[in-house]
């Protein structure tokens, strides 16, 4: 029996996507030269955060354009949203965190309007430790995004949670709480991570954002 059924579209957009190589070799050459620390702007339990110089922070913007603009035409199509109204963005710093054994990042929101991670590294051990764990708590390693409360039993999806491979990416908005479980191997995983402003709010319609 074929039962005809609709269902809305419900909670925030997470735009999940792959970078090519190239990009993702050149970040992680420059990340490993930077020594400007940007753990004082950051809620992360890590010693190791650094923010990229500008230059190549234009540089990766300029890179990571078509990626943003993507993710826009599928933020509209998700809400049913004007795609005709223009966005005109901003883009803020640019940062590399270097995680190590223990290393954890909090429930957190970011600044802005969007955020994203780009995974630069991420060593085989982790997703092996991954594997092998046995508790009920989310897999170490992995990056949960939450946008309510925990639902049990599950009669609503208030998360998602990834581990993800060298290379990934997550665009979302920046205000969409996310954390970051640790793990124990004896690697380190390498990331960046951005924050992206709308800059011509005003010409929105209200409720637009």
């Amino acid at each position: 029996m074929k039962i005809d059924y609709s269902h809305p579209n419900f909670g925030p957009f997470l735009f999940k996507g792959k970078l090519p190589k190239n990009i993702i070799d050149k970040l992680l050459l420059e990340g490993k030269k930077c020594n400007q620390s940007f753990n004082i702007s950051l809620a992360g339990h890590l010693e190791n955060q650094f923010v990229y110089p500008k230059d190549i922070q234009e540089w990766f913007y300029s890179e990571f354009t078509p990626y943003l603009r993507a993710y826009r035409e599928g933020h509209c199509r998700y809400h049913k949203l004007d795609l005709r109204v223009p966005v005109e963005m901003n883009a803020g710093d640019l940062w590399v965190n270097f995680m190590n054994p223990g290393d954890f990042n909090p429930s957190h929101t970011h600044g802005g309007d969007l955020s994203f991670v780009v995974y630069l590294e991420v060593p085989e051990e982790i997703h092996q430790e991954a594997e092998d764990f046995e508790g009920t708590a989310n897999k170490p390693g992995s990056i949960s995004f939450d946008f309510t409360q925990h639902a049990r039993p599950k009669w609503a999806t208030t998360g998602v949670t990834y581990m993800p491979k060298t290379g990934d990416f997550f665009i979302f908005p920046a205000l969409l709480a996310h954390w970051v479980a640790p793990f124990k191997s004896k690697v380190q995983r390498v990331s960046i991570s951005g924050n992206i402003s709308y800059t011509n709010r005003n010409k929105f319609p209200p409720g637009y954002f």
